[in-house]
């Protein structure tokens, strides 16, 4: 299907843009030991936890997001983490980066899942507005907590120009709250994993984009197999959707990566893989400048690459 200009070559040569990434779940082993050597003196327990270099070391995902919110609980290692994060979704040829996080208390008391909390996020995200902050998430442990307990906070920051994308039906258990969800006019959702009728309508009459994150729905059991991945209805309906990494560093997938099984899982030609691409431009939450230039570096690239590799392009 890919003679001569490997599949592998252009997934990681083609200009994309990742739009759910998080910033605890993206480090790599290398900035996970370099926090480690900064921190050992004050933690030495540190030392001794065993950084896994493939998923087949990764004995506990838990215990691995324990670990890290160790080594990122300080200003100068969240600058460090988010540089280097930065730089390694630069060497995947992301031209375009969304990398969330979710603000954290450091004492051993924090307020969880609070409309306080959330009302805290946005004052922060307004605070901060001018140095890159471009929207509110709905992001946390899927089983527990309502919605309807955050509203308001949503609400606000909206109100405050900001957009809005929620981790939505990543688990079965949450379709009950789709209606609730999906009435403050998200601008983007994550993941969308399990669908009911309704929902699906209401999403595909609004056009709202899906962030779609194979390896990690995989790997976390939301999805039984890559080939039972719900991104094959929105291939198959031709509905607006980004392949994204969710947690890079944890789960071993860059951006190149997830572009790859979905081209060998569902056959997508070079083209399919440019135009996903090219649409996931259409979803980022920047103004249309960006978007512009965006888009026209990504089809200076394509033409370049055609006219390498014209016989793969028929």
């Amino acid at each position: 299907m890919f003679p001569g200009y490997s599949l592998e070559l252009f997934c990681l040569e083609l200009p994309k843009v990742e739009l759910h990434a998080h910033l605890n779940g993206s480090l790599s082993p290398n900035t996970m030991q370099k926090l480690v050597e900064r921190k050992k003196a004050d933690k030495p327990e540190l030392v001794d936890f065993k950084i896994p270099d493939s998923l087949d070391k990764i004995d506990d995902f838990f215990k691995l997001f324990k670990f890290i919110y160790q080594l990122t609980d300080d200003d100068d290692s969240v600058r460090i983490a988010t540089r280097d994060i930065i730089d390694d979704f630069a060497k995947d040829n992301v031209k375009y980066l969304e990398l969330r996080t979710t603000p954290r208390k450091n004492d051993e008391t924090d307020r969880r899942n609070t409309l306080d909390e959330a009302q805290e996020a946005v004052d922060l995200a307004i605070e901060f507005r001018s140095q890159g902050i471009v929207g509110i998430d709905l992001c946390g442990d899927v089983s527990v907590g309502q919605f309807e307990d955050l509203r308001p906070a949503f609400e606000r920051a909206k109100q405050e120009g900001f957009l809005v994308t929620l981790h939505f039906n990543e688990i079965e258990e949450n379709v009950p709250e789709s209606h609730s969800l999906l009435s403050i006019q998200p601008d983007r959702l994550g993941h969308a994993t399990f669908l009911d009728e309704e929902s699906r309508n209401l999403i595909y009459e609004e056009n709202i984009p899906i962030e779609i994150c194979m390896t990690s729905n995989v790997l976390c059991k939301t999805v039984e197999t890559y080939q039972d991945h719900h991104i094959k209805h929105l291939l198959r309906d031709n509905h607006s959707f980004s392949l994204c990494t969710d947690d890079k560093g944890v789960f071993f997938s860059e951006c190149s990566n997830e572009y790859k099984i979905a081209a060998e899982t569902f056959r997508l030609s070079k083209l399919e893989l440019f135009q996903i691409s090219r649409k996931s431009i259409e979803a980022i939450f920047a103004d249309a400048d960006t978007k512009k230039f965006l888009k026209d570096n990504l089809f200076k690239w394509w033409q370049r690459t055609y006219e390498l590799y014209p016989d793969e392009y028929e």
